[in-house]
């Protein structure tokens, strides 16, 4: 259900690029140029203007695949180059994967796709091969991103150590899911780093507001943080919107800052969360769904149910999060009261 909506909000956000009158075809080639290095963009509006030529759904509908491919996928000025960064990335998925059967064999397939994905984005990255510097708070941004992911990640292991039982996914489903989300974090965070000439503005924002739900996270105690959607993340997106719109007086600059201090804190927010579920050893069912349900779960003690269900309950929250906080920072950008030019 979680992948129907993100595609359809997906598909939504498609259709409202480009102007009226456009198919999805035409908007997603539309998308995928935007995103091309800058040295391709005359390349790209070369391809938006061929597509005009292109007749036939199937036939459209193939030649925008074919430009997504090329944008995700853009040909490297050193082939040399990517074909190590695959290679490196392949072999150390497959490492990675073998020990993981070995040593935690809950998160074998969590591992695997995880490593899939993220060598999608190495080689993505040689493709492009962006030159661009890089100063002291874009690398804050970017090492802020990093932490988070990789903190989920260790969290994720200890618990499959240290109770495996927790960690137990016969259909995969959340593994997978996992696996996507933290992609899709790590590219985000690293990706909007960039923000025109409001970048200081814009990234310090971020920054301090993602500070704030981690400080939060680490002080109040863990059932006050125990529902899909944070109050304190959402207090603190639509607050960096708020200031960063009044600061810069753009609203996409705004909304932008508001959603990275939303994806910068999530995942800290989840190990850290996580973390007080384990340590806490949960040992009491406090209503009645999971009175009933426990009996025929099949976990070998209450404290691994809990622990599971903690566990699943954050994973939803992490997917379903970007998704509220762009729209309450959204809201932040259009509220912020503008500042007269000067």
């Amino acid at each position: 259900m979680l992948v129907v909506v993100i595609a359809v909000i997906a598909v939504a956000l498609l259709c409202g690029r480009g102007g009226p009158g456009l198919d999805l075809p035409e908007r997603i080639v539309l998308a995928a140029t935007h995103r091309l290095p800058p040295n391709r963009q005359s390349w790209g509006r070369a391809l938006v203007a061929e597509l005009a030529a292109v007749g036939g759904r199937v036939p459209r509908w193939r030649f925008a695949v074919g430009v997504l491919r090329i944008a995700l996928f853009p040909p490297a000025s050193k082939p040399t180059a990517v074909r190590a960064t695959a290679t490196v990335s392949v072999a150390a998925t497959v490492v990675a994967s073998v020990a993981a059967v070995r040593l935690v064999p809950t998160l074998s397939v969590f591992v695997a796709a995880l490593g899939l994905l993220t060598s999608g984005y190495a080689i993505a990255i040689a493709c492009r091969r962006p030159r661009v510097s890089i100063d002291r708070i874009q690398l804050a941004a970017g090492a802020m991103a990093l932490t988070g992911v990789l903190a989920v990640i260790g969290t994720v292991i200890a618990v499959a150590v240290t109770d495996p039982a927790a960690t137990r996914d016969r259909t995969h489903v959340f593994s997978v899911v996992l696996a996507a989300a933290l992609c899709g974090y790590l590219v985000a965070g690293l990706s909007m780093t960039a923000m025109g000439s409001a970048g200081p503005v814009a990234l310090g924002g971020a920054i301090a507001g993602a500070g704030v739900v981690v400080a939060a996270t680490i002080l109040l105690p863990t059932g006050a943080l125990s529902v899909p959607i944070s109050p304190i993340m959402a207090a603190a997106t639509l607050a960096t919107a708020i200031i960063v719109g009044v600061r810069t007086r753009s609203r996409s600059t705004a909304a932008r800052a508001g959603l990275l201090a939303a994806i910068l804190s999530a995942p800290i927010q989840f190990a850290v969360t996580v973390m007080a579920v384990q340590h806490g050893h949960p040992s009491a069912l406090t209503n009645s769904y999971d009175i009933a349900a426990y009996p025929r779960s099949g976990y070998p003690d209450v404290a691994s149910y809990l622990l599971s269900d903690a566990l699943g309950g954050n994973i939803i929250s992490l997917v379903i999060t970007p998704l509220v906080m762009y729209a309450l920072a959204t809201v932040g950008a259009a509220a912020a009261p503008r500042r007269p030019a000067l």
